[in-house]
């Protein structure tokens, strides 16, 4: 597999509309987050939806650049900055992204609302970071 430069910038442009959705429940107070069943479910849906381009942005990267591929979610994000296209500091930040993707997904138990509440907020912070330091990476290859 090749990289595809324009693939990566897609999946980039579309997880910033994706967190551009999910900034408009970013002031929401958690009690009424949590009390708020249809805004539980569009933040859900939305960190779902932002997993699963943070997921294949890095498995496009690693099969297509570096010819790696990755056996977990985890492991991708682990590779990303063994690889130097994430910071050691990102990493730590962004790192469980994918135990919490599958929480979301498959519903382990009860999804705990202050979770995806405080993992919501994280990811407001923490994905736009993603997508800067994959675009900077990029321009370097």
């Amino acid at each position: 597999m090749i990289l595809r430069r324009e693939a990566v910038e897609e999946r980039v442009k579309k997880l910033d509309e994706i967190l551009q959705e999910l900034s408009k429940y970013r002031d929401a107070p958690c009690k009424e987050f949590q009390a708020s069943l249809s805004q539980r479910w569009i933040v859900e849906r939305g960190l779902i939806a932002a997993a699963s381009m943070i997921f294949d942005i890095a498995d496009h990267i690693l099969a297509g650049h570096f010819g790696c591929y990755s056996e977990t979610y985890e492991e991708s994000l682990q590779r990303l900055a063994e690889k130097g296209v994430l910071s050691e500091k990102l990493y730590e930040q962004i790192k469980g992204l994918g135990g919490f993707r599958n929480i979301l997904i498959h519903g382990y138990v009860d999804i705990d609302p202050r979770e995806v509440f405080d993992n919501f907020h994280k990811g407001l912070d923490v994905f736009p970071r993603f997508a800067h330091q994959i675009l900077k990476w990029l321009d370097t290859v």
